[in-house]
């Protein structure tokens, strides 16, 4: 695990009224764990906001148990935490969103379906989110707060790497349009795959599946000519163009 994911989970100091696990490293920095800490096939792991995070061993110089502390017999009298401070590097410095133009951060027609760069994919949506984690020194749950309702990957960084003003513009912007774009697919959705605003569909084989049926063609065609879009209308527009029965009338 790299200093940066370090730096991320120092971010968030767990309350002492609760169990928070301290991890010091050989080179100098620390993880408060929100919760406990464990040794496991070489590796040291951390609870952290619901995620398991792994540490090589050989990182580690030694590990701090904390337990929580009791209520002061004097109601008026409040116990007091120790002050942690952190060096300065450890604090989230913006981060300049790199050059991902026109790409998607989800397609399934990618052997690595999910991307956070043009030289860093995934095969799933976990993995992803992690990566973008460690990037942006966040923690899982606030990337998936702030990367927006988007599939497109320049938007997404744009987003993480400035939610409150990128958050205010893509309001205005989408107050200006009579139809927004209803995405294909869209990993926070119950059912990540949409074929029509009211037919939606848990997995891609589903969806392809759908499509196949409503144009009469096979579900290889709608592949090879939905073309390389998540957007819902954008595909529908290609199937049409592209299918002999519909143009024969």
């Amino acid at each position: 695990m790299t200093k940066v994911a370090v730096a991320c989970l120092i971010l968030i100091i767990a309350a002492f009224t609760a169990r928070a696990d301290i991890i010091y490293f050989k080179d100098g920095l620390k993880t408060i764990c929100q919760e406990k800490s464990w040794e496991e096939n070489g590796q040291i792991k951390c609870e952290y906001g619901g995620w398991i995070i792994s540490y090589q061993k050989s990182d580690v110089l030694r590990i701090l148990k904390t337990t929580p502390l009791k209520p002061a017999a004097d109601p008026e009298k409040k116990p007091t935490v120790p002050k942690i401070i952190e060096p300065e590097q450890d604090i989230p410095q913006k981060t300049t969103p790199p050059n991902v133009k026109g790409l998607a951060f989800y397609d399934p027609r990618r052997p690595h379906k999910y991307w956070t760069d043009k030289n860093t994919k995934h095969k799933n949506y976990k993995a992803a989110i992690q990566a973008l984690a460690i990037q942006y020194n966040r923690p899982p749950e606030w990337i998936q707060a702030n990367m927006g309702d988007t599939n497109d990957l320049s938007e997404i960084h744009r987003n993480l790497a400035g939610p409150d003003v990128n958050q205010k513009q893509t309001i205005v912007k989408q107050s200006t349009q009579k139809h927004p774009a209803i995405e294909f697919y869209s990993p926070r959705r119950p059912f990540p795959y949409w074929t029509d605003v009211s037919t939606k569909h848990k997995n891609y084989r589903e969806a392809i599946q759908a499509l196949a049926q409503k144009y009469g063609q096979s579900p290889e065609w709608i592949q090879q000519n939905m073309g390389q879009t998540n957007d819902l209308s954008e595909i529908h527009q290609n199937l049409q163009n592209r299918n002999p029965a519909e143009n024969s009338n």
